[in-house]
């Protein structure tokens, strides 16, 4: 029987005769050198970081530094249900001002850089490679940037990673006890990262499998599946129950109705004229959208105002309507209803870059960094790519399916991503490329690993 990555990475670890390697000697280890190694690179960019760039704040900004200060007032009476409190909380932690917002961002990132890196090298046993995708998060603007900016994904993203550290002890540990602390752990990652992105409240629903299928037998399952479903049920459960109770919806938070329209206000002129105060001011302001932006997206957030007035609604009674209305127009025009799908999908892939060019200084950096970004982000859309053909492909070659099902971190990782990309299509039509941005990493890793078996694979087996 050959050895796992782990037991390989072991062995590696220890010294010619195999022997462990005294603590004393760590250094000795090339995991423990090139995990050092990419934290500091990681430091030091951060370091830069400080220096040429200020903290950047966005359309979602100011609802964020709204509620955290509801957050740090200890109570939710005042919350307004507009967004979940993972972020907000984060905010009044780190003392809601933007200077510490972005300090400990980056605190966050160097945290999501050992992530990458531990999950990397236990399942490849290769340091280089681990040091490779580790450092990658910190040279792509897509993803540092966000670390200047106040808004979620960098949270996110350190949630999401700790879900992929948690797959990776349960994969590779040997002890039951230990693997119902990884399945619990990821269970409380995975709400996290739900209750600072919403779009994310399916990940247990999705990662679930893989945690009932890690165990050997019956009971190791039920204990596992157990403790991983126990913060979702108590974080998520709860908060849905709140909002319910508040509000009057089911769901995570109150804006539902106003995203959908995203979609449908594409076509809402084939409302009913029962609807018509609704329909036609809503109209305007997709009209002026369009000839300012060239896309009727957004357009809504600026309409609630003015669609209130004519309606008689309030926010919260208009967001229901916008609901009904909306889900009325799916069912009478799905066929326009699946190609805004279908356009958010694929817009989903095409890895933006959030900054506000103008904070950076000097002069001449910010007249280098657009041609570096736009680089990048090339690499990434072809990163995206690789990814959907290896997924793809994976259904008739029989050796890319096995490189793909050789680790079930890798499986849970390319579940998280294709799982995500739907449901976020299927809810809004806005900022899609944006929605990738916290598992833009997992993609990259995915990848690096696939691409790695079926290299090892081929040298094994040539031919």
């Amino acid at each position: 029987m050959s050895a796992s990555p782990a037991d390989r990475g072991d062995r590696r670890a220890g010294s010619g005769n195999g022997a462990p390697v005294a603590g004393g000697r760590a250094w000795a280890r090339p995991e423990v050198r090139w995990g050092a190694g990419v934290l500091a690179l990681a430091g030091v960019i951060r370091l830069v970081f400080w220096q040429v760039y200020q903290p950047a704040s966005f359309g979602d900004t100011a609802a964020y530094l709204r509620l955290a200060k509801v957050v740090a007032g200890g109570s939710l009476r005042a919350y307004d249900g507009t967004r979940t409190p993972g972020y907000p909380a984060f905010l009044a932690l780190v003392g809601g001002d933007a200077p510490r917002a972005w300090i400990g961002q980056m605190a966050l990132g160097l945290l999501i850089t050992l992530g990458l890196y531990w999950v990397c090298w236990r399942l490849t046993a290769e340091p280089r490679l681990a040091a490779g995708v580790a450092a990658t998060y910190s040279l792509l603007p897509g993803l540092l940037f966000f670390e200047g900016a106040l808004l979620t994904e960098t949270l996110t993203t350190l949630f999401l990673t700790g879900c992929l550290v948690c797959l990776t002890a349960l994969e590779v540990s040997t002890k039951n006890r230990t693997a119902v602390v990884a399945a619990g752990l990821l269970g409380l990652s995975a709400s996290l990262a739900a209750l600072t992105r919403p779009l994310f409240f399916v990940l247990p629903a999705v990662l679930l499998p893989f945690v009932w299928s890690s165990g050997p037998g019956r009971r190791e399952r039920w204990a596992r599946s157990a403790a991983f479903a126990l913060a979702p049920l108590v974080l998520l459960g709860g908060w849905l129950a709140f909002i319910d109770s508040k509000y009057g919806m089911l769901s995570p938070t109150v804006m539902g109705g106003y995203s959908l329209v995203q979609h449908t206000g594409a076509f809402f002129e084939y409302l009913p004229d029962e609807a018509a105060p609704i329909r036609d001011t809503y109209l305007r302001y997709r009209q002026a959208q369009i000839a300012a932006r060239g896309t009727q997206t957004n357009a809504i957030w600026d309409a609630i105002p003015e669609i209130s007035r004519a309606s008689g609604l309030g926010f919260y009674d208009l967001s229901r309507e916008m609901q009904r209305l909306s889900l009325w127009l799916i069912r009478q025009h799905p066929d326009l209803y699946a190609r805004s799908v279908a356009e958010g999908w694929i817009a989903f892939w095409k890895a933006p870059v959030y900054w506000d060019l103008q904070l950076v200084a000097p002069d001449w950096l910010r007249a280098v960094l657009p041609a570096y970004a736009t680089l990048t982000r090339l690499l990434l859309v072809v990163t995206n790519l690789a990814f959907l053909v290896l997924c793809l492909a994976s259904l008739w070659v029989r050796r890319v399916r096995s490189a793909l099902t050789a680790h079930a971190t890798v499986l849970a990782g390319t579940a998280m991503v294709l799982g995500i990309s739907v449901v976020q299509t299927l809810l809004d039509h806005g900022d899609n490329p944006r929605f990738l941005v916290p598992l833009q990493m997992t993609v990259i890793l995915v990848v690096s690993v696939i691409v790695h078996e079926l290299l090892k694979a081929r040298a094994t087996h040539p031919g």
